[in-house]
């Protein structure tokens, strides 16, 4: 698939840890949320109560299916093996990741993102060539990821966004309370979290994301 910036918009990221009810119910959880708006969807199984092996990659499978149904690309994070074993469209990694420039070189069919959180993350990833775009974060403070940097705020974004061509897609803390603020002050799309996956109106939560 090739990469839209416009996939950046409402970005869903989640793994079962973030979900309460059963394999299954979490299947359903995601795809009420790619019917209803989310843009693209990226499985990230980590931390506690995580799924690994082959149960991760059977979860994956079911994921990829109705990525592919509801036509929203499915990025894999930190997990390249996996990514190409379920034919997702793309990969995230961090700073502590494997060498994003070897992924890009091995990879050249998936879609590559990467997080950022500071001026010097983002030098690093200046001279990167074929990154598809950045996740800059923490915005607010986050319970979502237990390894999750200090936030940097609206303005730590917009100085971040302002010095990259790259799209970005802001990430940490984002709910229907706080992400007009991000809306107004820069052009990033919004990844989220517990708003979608801890919702009991998956479609109201994300009419309200979108500011409907």
């Amino acid at each position: 698939m090739q990469f839209n910036k416009k996939a950046l918009q409402i970005y869903l990221v989640a793994g079962t840890q973030n979900f309460a009810g059963s394999d299954a119910e979490f299947v359903n959880h995601i795809e009420q949320a790619l019917s209803n708006g989310v843009t693209a969807f990226q499985y990230r199984e980590k931390g506690p109560g995580s799924l690994t092996g082959q149960r991760k990659i059977e979860m994956g499978k079911k994921l990829r299916k109705i990525t592919t149904k509801h036509h929203v690309p499915l990025i894999v994070d930190d997990d390249v093996n996996l990514a190409n074993e379920i034919n997702a469209d793309g990969i995230h990694v961090g700073q502590s990741d494997e060498s994003v420039q070897k992924i890009i070189h091995d990879n050249p069919n998936l879609i590559v993102g990467l997080s950022i959180s500071t001026e010097s993350e983002l030098e690093y990833s200046k001279p990167l060539i074929g990154i598809n775009y950045l996740g800059i974060g923490p915005i607010f403070p986050t319970i979502s990821k237990a390894d999750a940097k200090p936030p940097i705020g609206i303005n730590g974004l917009v100085q971040l966004q302002n010095q990259v061509s790259l799209p970005v897609v802001a990430i940490g803390g984002i709910n229907t309370s706080n992400c007009q603020s991000i809306y107004q002050a820069s052009k990033a799309g919004i990844a989220v979290i517990s708003v979608i996956m801890d919702s009991k109106n998956v479609k109201e939560t994300i009419d309200e994301l979108e500011g409907k």
